[in-house]
C-alpha cells in the first residue's frame, strides 16, 4: 500500500477539491438557508458548499476581509442621532442596517476593541493596510481616555466593559444592575483588552499601551483565587471601586484571555513577572481541574461572557471553549502547557459542535452562540458568522498541528459558510435576517474578520491563488511593504517565524545583512519552500538576529 504523510495528504486533498470546483450557484432562487439571503450558494461537484466569491481562485475569504475592513475604515458614519459626532463603533455595539446609526441599549467596547487587535495583527501584514492601524488606534485611545477605572479603585486603571446607548463615557449599563449604576466591570474583559493593549504596543512601540496592559495584569494578579466548581479564578462581574461581587456573579468569563496577557508580559519581561506567573499558574490549574476535567462537577461548564446576558450558569456558550482551544494551539509548545492538549482541544471542538452546532448546511456546520439545557438559546437557526468562523479557525489550527483530516474539512466548509453572512456592500450580519439588531461590530467585524486570517496562516492553501501575502508571523509585524516579486517587513521580535504564500520562488531571503539559506526545516535560521496548488509557493522564514526581513 502506498503510504502518504499528512502533508502529502493535505496537498492531494486540496488538489482534489480544486479539481471538483463547480464555481457556480445552484439554479433558481435558492439560499444556503433562508436567514442568509445575500448570495446564492456556490457548491462543488459533490454539492458541498464553497465561498460565494471566486472560490476557484480561493478569493472568498480575502473578499470578506476587504469588505469588512473597508466598511470600518470608510463607511461607518459619525453619530448624528445623539450629537456626539463620534464614530458609531466608539459608542454603540449595534448599527441600524439602513441609517448605520447606533441602535442598542448597551455597548461592549472592551471586547470589541480587544478582538479588533487580534484582527489587526493578522490583517495588517496580510494587506499592508495602514488605515486599519489608524482606526484601531482611535478605539484604544478613546478607551484609555473615556473607559478606564480610576487609579485609586480596588480594580485600578482597568477597562470598563460597557456603556449606555451612545454615551461617550464608559462604566454604566452593566447587566444585572440598574442602568445608571457606575463602576461595574467584567474581569475577563480586563484580560481581553489587556492583551490587545500589549499587542498594540508591539505594533507601534508606544509605551502608553504597554502601561495599560500592565495595569490590567496587575489587577488580575492581585485578585486571582484558586476557584472551584462554583467560582472561577476571578468573579465574573464586580464593582471595581470596592471589589464587591455584583449580583452573585462568582462564576463565568473567558479565563484564557488573561492567560494570554500574563504569558505575553512575562515573555516581554515587563511588569511583575513573579506575580504574573503565579496568577497564570493558578488560573491554568483551575481550567485543567474543572472545565477541562471529565471527572469534575464543572466539566464543560463554559458559562458567562456576553455583556447583555443575565446571570445563568446553566447557559453555556461557545466562546469560552474555543478561546481556550485557541490559547493552547497558539502556544509555542502546547505540550509544555498541557501534555494532554490534543485530547483537550479535540474534545472542545467536538463539544462545541454537538452542543451548539446548526446544520449541516450543504456539508458545512454552523455554530450558534449560547444555549441552556432546555433548548433555549441564541440566536438563529443560521448560527452566527463569528462563532462559525472561529470554530472553523480552531479546526484549521488543530489540523496544522495534528494532521487531523476531518478538522481540515470542518475548517474549509465552515469558513465557506461564514462568508455568506457578508453582503457585497460591507454590511456583515451577526445572525442572518429575522434577528432584531443583526449588525454588531463584534459579531460582524472584530470577532469575525480575525478568524479568516488565523485559518489562512494555519493552512496557506486557503489563501488567494496568484497573489502575494504574508499570512502569519510568530511576532507582531510592525511594517510591511509589497512590491513586484519583493516583500519587505519588520517584526517586533528579532527571533520570529513567518508563513507566506507567494507567486514566485524566492531567489534571496535576507534578515538584516544576513542572507538566509534555503533549508529542509526551520530548526535554525533560514527558509523553506513548498510548491502550492496552482503554481504558487508556501515560504516559511525563520530569522534570529534581525527583525528586518526581505523576500525577493
Amino acid at each position: 500500500m502506498l503510504m502518504c504523510s499528512w502533508r502529502c495528504l493535505r496537498d492531494l486533498t486540496f488538489m482534489t477539491v480544486l479539481g471538483a470546483l463547480a464555481g457556480a450557484p445552484l439554479s433558481g432562487q435558492q439560499y444556503v438557508n433562508a436567514q442568509l439571503p445575500w448570495h446564492a450558494p456556490v457548491v462543488d461537484s459533490h454539492g458541498k458548499l464553497l465561498a460565494w466569491y471566486e472560490p476557484d481562485k480561493n478569493r472568498g475569504y480575502d473578499k470578506v476581509l476587504h469588505l469588512g475592513w473597508d466598511f470600518i475604515e470608510h463607511k461607518v458614519p459619525n453619530d448624528t442621532r445623539s450629537g456626539t459626532g463620534l464614530k458609531i463603533y466608539l459608542i454603540n455595539a449595534v448599527f441600524d442596517g439602513k441609517t448605520l446609526q447606533g441602535t442598542n441599549w448597551q455597548h461592549n467596547p472592551a471586547m470589541v476593541f480587544g478582538s479588533f487587535l487580534d484582527s489587526l495583527v493578522g490583517w495588517y501584514p496580510y494587506s499592508g493596510d495602514e488605515e486599519a492601524i489608524r482606526a484601531v488606534r482611535g478605539m484604544l485611545d478613546h478607551a484609555l481616555e473615556h473607559g478606564t477605572t480610576p487609579s485609586d479603585w480596588n480594580w485600578a486603571s482597568v477597562p470598563f466593559p460597557t456603556n449606555c446607548d451612545d454615551q461617550p463615557d464608559y462604566g454604566r449599563c452593566i447587566q444585572d444592575m440598574p442602568h445608571d449604576f457606575y463602576g461595574g466591570i467584567e474581569t475577563d474583559k480586563v484580560g481581553e483588552l489587556g492583551i490587545g493593549y500589549a499587542l498594540f504596543y508591539e505594533l507601534t512601540g508606544e509605551r502608553k499601551y504597554l502601561d495599560a496592559a500592565t495595569h490590567c495584569a496587575d489587577a488580575l494578579a492581585k485578585h486571582v483565587r484558586p476557584g472551584d466548581d462554583e467560582h472561577t479564578p476571578w468573579p465574573f462581574r464586580v464593582y471595581a471601586k470596592t471589589g464587591e461581587v455584583l449580583a452573585g456573579e462568582e462564576y463565568g468569563g473567558i479565563v484564557a484571555s488573561s492567560l494570554r496577557l500574563f504569558d505575553e508580559l512575562t515573555r516581554l519581561n515587563e511588569g511583575d513577572a513573579v506575580s504574573y506567573r503565579r496568577a497564570r499558574d493558578t488560573a491554568w490549574t483551575w481550567l485543567k481541574q474543572h472545565p477541562l476535567d471529565e471527572g469534575s462537577k464543572s466539566w464543560d461548564k463554559w458559562s458567562g461572557y456576553f455583556e447583555d446576558v443575565q446571570k445563568n450558569t446553566e447557559n453555556v456558550n461557545q466562546a469560552a471553549p474555543t478561546y481556550t482551544a485557541y490559547y493552547l494551539l497558539t502556544r509555542p509548545d502546547p505540550h509544555a502547557v498541557d501534555p494532554d492538549w490534543i485530547n483537550h482541544v479535540g474534545h472542545l471542538i467536538d463539544w462545541t459542535r454537538r452542543r451548539l452546532g446548526r446544520g449541516p448546511f450543504l456539508g458545512a456546520w454552523a455554530i450558534d452562540e449560547q444555549g441552556s439545557p432546555d433548548g433555549r438559546g441564541c440566536c438563529s437557526r443560521a448560527g452566527l458568522g463569528s462563532d462559525t468562523s472561529r470554530w472553523a479557525a480552531i479546526n484549521a489550527l488543530y489540523y496544522e498541528k495534528t494532521g487531523d483530516a476531518q478538522s481540515r474539512e470542518n475548517a474549509f466548509r465552515s469558513l465557506n459558510y461564514a462568508t455568506y453572512f457578508a453582503a457585497s456592500d460591507g454590511r456583515i450580519s451577526c445572525c442572518g435576517q429575522g434577528f432584531d439588531g443583526q449588525y454588531w461590530f463584534s459579531d460582524g467585524y472584530s470577532d469575525y474578520l480575525r478568524h479568516f486570517n488565523w485559518a489562512m496562516g494555519a493552512i496557506p492553501e486557503f489563501a488567494p491563488a496568484g497573489e502575494d501575502h504574508l499570512l502569519r508571523s510568530s511576532s507582531v509585524v510592525q511594517h510591511v511593504e509589497y512590491h513586484d516579486r519583493n516583500i519587505s517587513y519588520r517584526t517586533f521580535d528579532k527571533d520570529a517565524t513567518e508563513v507566506l504564500r507567494l507567486t514566485f520562488r524566492p531567489t534571496r531571503v535576507a534578515a538584516g545583512n544576513e542572507t538566509l539559506k534555503e533549508r529542509h526545516d526551520l530548526e535554525s535560521a533560514g527558509y523553506t519552500v513548498d510548491p502550492s496548488p496552482g503554481g504558487d509557493f508556501v515560504v516559511r522564514v525563520r530569522h534570529a538576529q534581525s527583525n528586518e526581513v526581505q523576500v525577493q
